[in-house]
């Protein structure tokens, strides 16, 4: 099969690869369509881990061949395959923490080499605690590029419930890429008034059509705009999905006394601003993180998806076959105007 594989900084190559045979309790799939993640990106990027290894958990797929033992899918049937399921029994578990889990951080998909993964590739095996406990049906009318957002939906997901988000509160979301788009959506869904920031156009006219009501510009005063829509205040929570200096500061200023800033966009090591904790301190603004999935929105984020209440298929911009993976990196690592979320295709012709 196809491969994408990473062999170091700034190295990826198409490649044939064996396609994996799956064991007792395992299951191959063959991919139907898989997401290019920015934090992918940043590992590829930076060199951040040894190659070779094949990246990719953005994955919806076709369920190809069974390990003996396996009985909870069937050859044919369409899934969406998480990459990391938590123990349950350790301590981050009890504190629902799974992303810092030791079994979480054991990556359960793979299409050779070190699991990493695996979806760049035509085929993924899941491994048995995956199969058990991180596989999604796919229901009839969900497209594969649509399934494929399963993942990333949850971790926002967690985000915003990590954020406390409420029905009346008033949320920025500072950056209108697909991460920002996704927060936008699933904030508005919890009842919040929502306004965006962007400095590219397409995005935010892309916002306003998926529902955000006020769309800003960032090369404005967008702290004084949500000053001015809230009554001097401020916004009750800013969710920041842009990294830089710039973005951190604007979710700070624009952020009330006692209010609320996630930082969802820093994911790898190096990956710095700096913090006036004056700032913070005296006016009591919470600084707060997310990271990854959590188990507990597992089927929550996916019934998002299948209802359509949180709309992906707007936010796929490029869909290009395993074998111009090449290409399709260097598409989603431009960041042109235009470029939104790269697929994977694995019904896109060569």
């Amino acid at each position: 099969m196809k491969a994408v594989v990473y062999h170091g900084k700034d190295d990826l190559r198409v490649e044939d690869v064996p396609i994996p045979e799956p064991g007792p309790g395992e299951m191959l799939v063959r991919v139907d369509a898989c997401g290019i993640c920015p934090t992918d990106l940043k590992k590829i990027e930076k060199g951040l881990l040894p190659g070779p290894r094949i990246f990719g958990h953005e994955i919806a797929g076709t369920v190809a061949a069974l390990g003996s033992g396996t009985r909870a899918f069937r050859e044919g049937e369409r899934v969406v395959v998480h990459h990391h399921v938590p123990c349950g029994d350790c301590f981050y578990c009890a504190r629902r923490l799974y992303a810092q889990c030791p079994a979480y951080k054991r990556n359960g998909t793979t299409a050779g080499f070190e699991p990493s993964g695996g979806g760049y590739a035509e085929y993924v095996l899941a491994l048995d605690w995956i199969v058990a406990r991180g596989t999604i049906p796919i229901p009839d009318g969900v497209r594969a590029e649509e399934a494929a957002f399963v993942e990333p939906v949850n971790t926002c997901l967690k985000a915003v419930r990590k954020a406390g988000v409420a029905k009346g509160e008033f949320v920025l979301v500072v950056g209108q890429g697909p991460i920002g788009l996704l927060l936008m959506q699933i904030a508005r869904a919890a009842g919040a008034e929502v306004a965006v920031s962007d400095g590219l156009t397409g995005r935010l006219a892309l916002a306003r059509a998926l529902g955000a009501p006020l769309a800003l510009d960032a090369a404005t005063d967008v702290v004084g705009d949500v000053l001015a829509l809230t009554s001097g205040r401020g916004a009750d929570c800013a969710l920041l999905a842009a990294p830089g200096q710039a973005a951190f500061e604007q979710a700070v200023g624009a952020t009330r006394p006692g209010g609320r800033i996630l930082s969802f966009a820093a994911t790898s090591p190096g990956e710095s601003v700096e913090v006036d904790l004056g700032r913070l301190t005296n006016l009591e603004k919470d600084l707060l993180t997310a990271y990854s999935s959590s188990i507990d929105v597992q089927q929550e984020a996916a019934e998002l998806v299948w209802s359509r209440t949180v709309r992906v298929a707007e936010l796929v911009s490029h869909r290009l076959p395993v074998a111009r993976g090449r290409e399709a990196f260097e598409l989603a690592m431009g960041r042109a105007p235009g470029t939104l979320k790269v697929l994977l295709d694995g019904s896109a012709p060569s």
